[in-house]
């Protein structure tokens, strides 16, 4: 989670996203991007479900108000 002085303090909404698809079609690379990490250079399956939180910021325009999305993709 990011650290933000208690002036900003915003609530944190969890959502888990599961990618699911056929080999080799850009899932880990997707979920890479999104993280910042650097994407893989060479296609290698993933075994098993690889789990990676990534916090989104956002604020809401009915409200106005700040809020973080902490989405945990499964891939």
């Amino acid at each position: 989670r990011p650290a933000l002085p208690p002036a900003l303090a915003a609530p944190t909404v969890p959502y888990k996203l599961f990618l699911s698809g056929k080999s080799g079609v850009g899932k880990t690379a997707l979920v890479a991007t999104l993280a910042g990490t650097p994407v893989p250079p060479v296609h290698h399956e993933t075994l098993g479900i690889e789990a990676t939180t990534v916090y989104w910021p956002a604020k809401l325009r009915a409200s106005g108000r700040p809020v973080i999305f902490q989405l945990h993709f499964w891939d």
